[in-house]
């Protein structure tokens, strides 16, 4: 007589019980430090193998955004990703997590094997604006850039959290005609 299913999975899941580790790890904790290879999904988002992290403190322009740098639409956004992308060639990249994006993903202070903090670095080269609420510090680095004109200071750009939210410069926002029949 063959053995029921239910046995056989039964045994099956005994026998992935009794092999599992006893204290597996959590799926997403809280807190926690991150180290290996990353790669820049957007300028201030990270992602180590499946697992995405937002830089904390650092908001960067968006990888579809545009700004005017002097009297020239440049995609500041693409800029900024590859600014980020270039700064994680020296790995291991190690984030320290610090809180929660409203994504529910890790948020994190993140430096590549050189020691550069990489959201401050965006900062420094005018690529992101500072969020002085979780790093104040930046802000500090912030001024230093708008002063120096650097990155987008030179010229005008949307706050990346405002064109997350759908605002545009007026030279970069898209009308959307329907098409008319003529009669």
């Amino acid at each position: 007589m063959a053995p029921r299913p239910t046995i056989i999975v039964g045994l099956l899941i005994a026998t992935l019980l009794a092999i599992s580790p006893k204290n597996p790890a959590q799926a997403d904790p809280d807190y926690e430090v991150l180290s290996g290879t990353a790669r820049a999904i957007d300028a201030d988002t990270l992602e180590f193998g499946f697992r995405r992290i937002d830089l904390w403190g650092a908001d960067a322009m968006n990888w579809f955004q545009k700004c005017l740098i002097n009297g020239q639409s440049t995609a500041c956004g693409a800029d900024a990703w590859q600014v980020t992308t270039n700064l994680l060639v020296a790995t291991p990249i190690t984030c320290e997590v610090r809180g929660k994006s409203r994504y529910h993903r890790n948020m994190a202070v993140c430096r590549n094997a050189n020691g550069l903090d990489i959201g401050q670095s965006l900062i420094v080269r005018g690529m992101a604006v500072a969020r002085p609420d979780q790093m104040p510090e930046y802000q500090a680095i912030q001024d230093r850039a708008e002063q120096a004109r650097t990155g987008v200071w030179a010229g005008e750009f949307i706050d990346p959290l405002k064109w997350r939210r759908g605002e545009r410069l007026p030279e970069h926002e898209t009308e959307v005609r329907r098409w008319q029949r003529d009669e």
